[in-house]
């Protein structure tokens, strides 16, 4: 009768053992498969620069990407929306030759101990969707990878487009999109009947072919 009671401590005390080395396993192979976050690398005109190879929908003529002077904090502001004085490293931005075209992408690096998400709202907040002569963005967009912030305004369709692009570099791991509204720019209406139906103020001398000194 001992004997068999041995026997079956034996057994039990395997199959404790056995239950242990199972447990152990399983929290290694858990540990192991935790991939790590994505960082981009490369200088802020490189990433600007790999950001506008990738989208396809700009087709007009941009300029490279320019570091913002931050020693003129009205001009930095101009391109970022706010003071980086402690709160950004660098900035680069990419505007369009012609001055009137409104189009903007600003690449920010946030300095260290900023909070990322609360500077995202910030830039998204002040930056000015009008600063263009006669014409303004219609969508303001901002997203992250690590400290990394871009800033896209434009027409809608090119919104999307940089931050699909911004989205491919980072592998996916861009942050959800921020966004604002801008104003979408129309024609001003025409009488149905074309120009010709147009009211001509009353104190406009009229044309009889010669030259109106």
């Amino acid at each position: 009768m001992k004997k068999i009671i041995a026997i079956l401590l034996a057994l039990a005390a395997v199959l404790s053992l056995a239950a242990c080395g199972g447990n152990n396993d399983t929290t290694d192979t858990e540990t192991t498969t935790l991939a790590p976050s994505f960082e981009l690398t490369g200088t802020l005109e490189e990433i600007a620069s790999q950001v506008l190879e990738k989208a396809t929908k700009i087709e007009m003529m941009l300029m490279p990407p320019t570091e913002v002077d931050f020693s003129d904090v009205e001009a930095a502001k101009y391109y970022i929306g706010v003071d980086p004085t402690a709160k950004v490293n660098r900035a680069v931005f990419v505007e369009p030759m012609i001055g009137s075209i409104p189009f903007s992408m600003c690449i920010i690096e946030g300095a260290e101990g900023v909070k990322i998400e609360d500077l995202k709202n910030e830039i998204l907040e002040a930056v000015n969707y009008r600063k263009w002569v006669c014409v303004a963005a219609e969508k303001v967009l901002v997203s992250s990878c690590g400290n990394k912030i871009l800033m896209i305004m434009s027409t809608e369709e090119i919104v999307d487009d940089v931050y699909n692009a911004f989205s491919a570099i980072t592998e996916n791991s861009a942050s959800a999109p921020l966004t604002k509204a801008g104003e979408v720019n129309e024609e001003p209406p025409v009488a149905d009947g074309g120009i010709a139906d147009m009211e001509i103020p009353a104190d406009m001398p009229a044309y009889d072919g010669e030259t109106i000194e």
